[in-house]
């Protein structure tokens, strides 16, 4: 049986602000480059790009960086019903820079983030049955809220006979609280 979607991703959005001086230091940046990023967001644009029916379940604000991801994923091929504004928290951001084949520093705003917001109610079955696969991200499992959101996601698809897959984009600071995530 054909479905409209190929893959759903559940999970993290951000703003990426890459630093536009490789080699330097975060400290020492005075231009960025600005891109969409958080894994399922980056899976569903890479899996548009590769040519299948991608959408992602995320949450961003209703500022300029969240319609700045919205507009990005549509211009990327991917199915935003799932993408929820929220109008009481601000799009996550993340600041990068390239030093070296090894060395990548980022520091990641996420505190009270918007895709931090999801919920259970935010979750669709309907749309989750339209896909063959739903993929889940480990972030979405750091705190309560959203693990529950992204295991009624999970558990939506595998009763319905799809497949599943979790990327575990561990990312230890993100699992804490109270400050900017460093890394």
């Amino acid at each position: 049986m054909s479905k409209p979607l190929d893959l759903i991703t559940i999970g993290r959005s951000s703003v990426d602000l890459y630093g536009g001086q490789i080699g330097g230091r975060l400290e020492d940046m005075r231009s960025f480059d600005k891109y969409i990023g958080g894994s399922p967001t980056n899976i569903a644009c890479g899996t548009a790009r590769l040519g299948l029916k991608s959408a992602v379940i995320t949450a961003v604000g209703d500022e300029h960086m969240g319609r700045f991801i919205r507009e990005e994923l549509v211009r990327e091929g991917v199915n935003i019903r799932g993408v929820k504004t929220d109008p009481d928290r601000l799009t996550a951001l993340v600041l990068l820079g390239i030093r070296d084949k090894e060395q990548f520093p980022l520091i990641f705003y996420r505190e009270n983030c918007a895709d931090m917001g999801l919920n259970v109610e935010d979750i669709d079955p309907d749309f989750i049955q339209q896909a063959r696969a739903v993929v889940a991200t480990g972030t979405h499992l750091s705190h309560p809220q959203v693990e529950a959101a992204t295991l009624k996601a999970l558990t939506i698809a595998r009763e319905a006979g799809l497949k599943t897959a979790l990327d575990i984009d561990y990312r230890p600071n993100l699992w804490g609280g109270g400050r900017p995530w460093r890394w």
